[in-house]
C-alpha cells in the first residue's frame, strides 16, 4: 500500500545485504511505500525466504544474489539489474558485517573482511556500471 506523503510508486530500490534484519526491514518499508525492490544477499535461501515473504505481501520484488565484497560481482550485479529491469533509483547499501574481540585477539583476516564489507563493497555498488 501506498501512502500519499511518501509515495515511491515507479521507482526500483536496490537494498544490499536485504535477506534478514535491517536491510529486510528497509526494503520492506520501501515496498511497503510503492517501490519496486531488488534485494540482494549472498545465502541464496535466505534471499529466496525474503523474495516469497515480500511477493506473499503483494509487492513486487526479485533478487539480485552476488557479493558486494567482490568488486567484479558488484558491478556486474548492477549491471544486470539495469539490463534486465531498469535504472536503480534508490541504492540502500546495508551490507555489513561486524566481529568483536579484544585488540589483541582481533585476527587479521577479520580485519580485512570487515573492511571488504563495510566500506569497499559500499563503493563498489554505489558505482554505475560502465555506459549507464
Amino acid at each position: 500500500m501506498a501512502f500519499e506523503l511518501f509515495d515511491l510508486t515507479g521507482k526500483r530500490a536496490f537494498v544490499t545485504g536485504s535477506s534478514q534484519g535491517i536491510g529486510f526491514a528497509l526494503a520492506q518499508g520501501l515496498a511497503e511505500h510503492g517501490a519496486e525492490i531488488v534485494l540482494n544477499g549472498r545465502d541464496a535461501g535466505k534471499l529466496e525466504a525474503a523474495v516469497a515473504k515480500l511477493k506473499g505481501a503483494g509487492h513486487k520484488v526479485s533478487a539480485a544474489g552476488f557479493d558486494v565484497t567482490q568488486a567484479q560481482a558488484a558491478r556486474d550485479g548492477v549491471a544486470a539489474i539495469e539490463k534486465n529491469s531498469g535504472a536503480i533509483d534508490i541504492l540502500i547499501n546495508n551490507a555489513g558485517t561486524t566481529f568483536r574481540a579484544p585488540l589483541e585477539d582481533f585476527p587479521v583476516e577479520r580485519w580485512d573482511q570487515l573492511l571488504a564489507t563495510n566500506i569497499r563493497a559500499r563503493s563498489m555498488s554505489a558505482r554505475r556500471s560502465p555506459g549507464t
